[in-house]
């Protein structure tokens, strides 16, 4: 019985599209209304309000009840943001029932008001449309059903309608109480019969999907379940079934929907016709419109359907001819007859869609019924032709599979055949080569001894040459420090009041200081130069480190170097001899570069998230000389080994300092940089963490 039904159904759609019969009676007869509905087209009268605030009072008696102009068939105004005013005159028989439902298609306007006569002069007021929930409906149908009593003599019935996203489209039937419900059972026939066939086709693709492993069939399967999502939106049955109690946001939820629709049928599209393969440049204008679709879902779910509404709409219409135009050249041009059944089922629906659309637009330029029918009978047509395809698809898929089984088969046959003469062929190799491999390896095995020979002997001559480098810099120290102290004692003695005595001490303990420094950056380097040995940590008090540095190598009589505590800095954890180093290299660099007449600043400062990790605080010492200036060319490279500026060529020195000076701050998770320079000076600013980072790990030639 269902088929039957289902088929009925199918047909009473296929007349109204193509017959659609206009007829209407402003008189009701008793056996209208129950086989077929009453169709008001013909004797509807419409009136456009643009500001939307007019109200029955106005509409029925005032002057824009004058405006009111003849209606020839459904009402069709596009997408326009006014209120629509219907106006209708209803008589019956006597013999006639009263209670009569006026049913008014498609369920997809926001607000639909009946105002009908109570038989004083004024009006019964009944609101309905998606804003109303379903729940508060006097007749539960999708639709919107309105219950009237209609009068022997002839009374005038208005309907509001308004809508922002969605065409504005309506058709008004008239029902009896019985022909409805007649009606009514054949309608919940019918979607469950086509719910019921989605789902059977939805699981048999998903089992194919896997079967196969072949992803067009869940990706068809996906088509179904949004297609059937959008059919019902589009016949008003989600109100019903998931938001009875709550007012469903239809506009948004239909166009989010149809985005989604859009976007899968595209791709589901250019997939089963092979667009990627064909025509690349046609995949990529899909994958545009796929992306487009996407893109519109933000307006849409962010409230806004109304002003993506005609461009989707407008959108959809040029993808689906081009889509049709680019499957024509492929079947006619390219002569690919395989697509011929995808292309007709595609083309039904598409024609039909295509045709409820344009006649959403033009109205009644276009003759037929509305587009909620045109849209069923498509998705219908559409659904069975699309799954023929799709089982067709599995026959060749199936036909396919086994000429290539046999074809494996074949191959399989030949290779064995083959295999069986390699394999005598390679074995007599192999064995050639498994004699070769042994020489290899013996040879790589000397290799690998003499390698580990070199190594130690590289490793005890490095060591070596650490042992001799210390032992000559320590023998170095003892008479430096005799030649210091002898130089201090003569100063300090009654001969070093002589003027021409002074400034030769002076000059010998200088020499003496420059010597021992040079002396401390020759083990420094080699000190840093071994990965493998960590710092020696310690709490350093940075004020008192800098103040008897200064102490240190400011000379009697001649106190150049000035320190300038401006904050009281926290201690630091430091290699303390490492830092003394650092330190005396840059003071070092700034007595010897600046002139003996002017003094050197050292500032103390703390800084906050400076370093390189994150490091919440630290200190900064900054070292401001008087010099000349760094050349701007040889800023770069000053911080290099040994590397020397030409036009300091006179002054003494090794270049060690700098470069040991940065090294040692950078080992302590800092930094060293020259921040100023110019013609009266240059500053060296030190950076250095509260906490040092932890040593890296030691690699493997560390030790050489």
């Amino acid at each position: 019985m269902p088929f039957f039904l289902l088929l009925w159904r199918c047909m009473a759609v296929l007349c109204l599209c193509l017959a659609a019969p206009a007829w209407a009676s402003p008189t009701l007869m008793p056996s209208d209304g129950l086989e077929r509905p009453v169709l008001l087209t013909g004797a509807l009268e419409v009136l456009m309000d643009p500001s939307g605030t007019w109200d029955i009072e106005a509409v029925s008696r005032g002057p824009q009840s004058q405006g009111f102009r003849p209606l020839s068939g459904p009402l069709a105004a596009g997408f326009t943001p006014d209120a629509v005013w219907l106006r209708f005159a209803l008589a019956r028989a006597p013999d006639t029932p009263a209670a009569w439902l006026l049913r008014l298609l498609p369920p997809r306007l926001q607000e639909v008001t009946l105002y009908a006569p109570d038989g004083s002069g004024g009006h019964v007021v009944t609101p309905l449309g998606a804003s109303v929930p379903f729940a508060q409906r006097e007749i539960a149908d999708h639709h919107f059903v309105f219950p009237m009593a209609v009068g022997v003599q002839p009374a005038s019935y208005y309907v509001r309608l308004h809508t922002e996203s969605s065409a504005m489209q309506a058709q008004l039937e008239l029902w009896q109480p019985a022909g409805f419900e007649r009606e009514r059972s054949i309608d919940y026939v019918f979607i469950g019969a086509l719910l019921g066939a989605v789902a059977l086709a939805i699981c048999m693709n998903l089992c194919f999907g896997i079967w196969l492993e072949d992803s067009l069939y869940a990706h068809y399967a996906l088509y179904l379940f949004v297609m059937c999502a959008l059919l019902v939106l589009r016949m008003g049955y989600a109100a019903q079934w998931f938001e009875p109690a709550r007012t469903l946001p239809f506009d948004q939820v239909m166009l989010a929907v149809q985005c989604l629709f859009n976007a899968v049928t595209t791709s589901f599209m250019a997939r089963i016709f092979g667009f990627r393969r064909h025509l690349r440049w046609a995949s990529r204008c899909f994958d545009f419109v796929v992306a487009f679709n996407l893109a519109a879902l933000a307006p849409v779910l962010a409230g806004h359907p109304a002003a993506v509404a005609p461009w989707l709409a407008t959108g959809s219409l040029v993808s689906t001819l081009f889509g049709a135009l680019v499957v024509c050249y492929l079947i006619g041009v390219r002569r690919h007859f395989r697509y011929l059944l995808p292309a007709a089922a595609f083309s039904v629906g598409t024609l039909l869609g295509l045709y409820a659309m344009l006649q959403s637009w033009l109205g009644h330029a276009l003759p037929g019924s509305i587009g909620e029918d045109i849209h069923l009978l498509g998705a219908i047509t559409h659904l069975v032709l699309l799954n023929v395809a799709v089982a067709d698809r599995t026959r060749h898929a199936e036909r396919n599979y086994r000429a290539e089984k046999e074809r494996a088969w074949s191959i399989k046959r030949n290779a064995e055949q083959a295999l069986e003469a390699k394999v005598t062929q390679r074995t007599a190799e192999l064995a050639r080569a498994n004699v070769a491999l042994r020489e290899e390896i013996e040879k790589r095995g000397q290799l690998e001894t003499r390698l580990l020979q070199s190594i130690e002997i590289k490793r005890n001559a490095i060591k070596q040459q650490h042992e001799f480098v210390s032992m000559v810099s320590h023998e170095f120290r003892t008479p430096l420090a005799v030649i210091d102290a002898a130089a201090q004692s003569l100063d300090i003695s009654a001969l070093g009041a002589d003027p021409m005595l002074k400034p030769r001490t002076a000059k010998i303990r200088r020499s003496v200081q420059r010597l021992s420094m040079l002396i401390e950056n020759i083990l420094t380097a080699d000190r840093l130069q071994l990965e493998q040995r960590p710092l020696r940590l310690e709490p350093v008090d940075v004020e008192l480190l800098l103040r008897g540095l200064c102490d240190t190598f400011n000379m009697p009589g001649a106190r150049r170097l000035r320190l300038e505590a401006r904050v009281r800095a926290p201690e630091i954890e430091a290699d303390r001899s490492l830092l003394e180093i650092a330190l005396q290299n840059l003071m070092h660099n700034a007595l010897k570069y600046s002139p003996s007449e002017r003094g050197v600043s050292v500032v103390l400062s703390r800084t906050q998230h400076s370093m390189p990790d994150g490091t919440p605080d630290g200190v900064a010492i900054d070292v401001i000389d008087h010099g000349s200036g760094v050349a701007p060319d040889e800023a770069q490279h000053i911080f290099e080994p040994y590397y020397r500026s030409a036009s300091m060529a006179k002054v003494p020195g090794s270049g060690l300092g700098l470069h040991l000076s940065r090294e040692i701050a950078r080992r302590h998770g800092g930094e060293v940089s020259l921040v100023a320079t110019g013609e009266t000076g240059s500053t060296f600013r030190v950076v250095l963490p509260t906490t040092p980072p932890p040593p890296p790990p030691r690699s493997d030639f560390a030790a050489l």
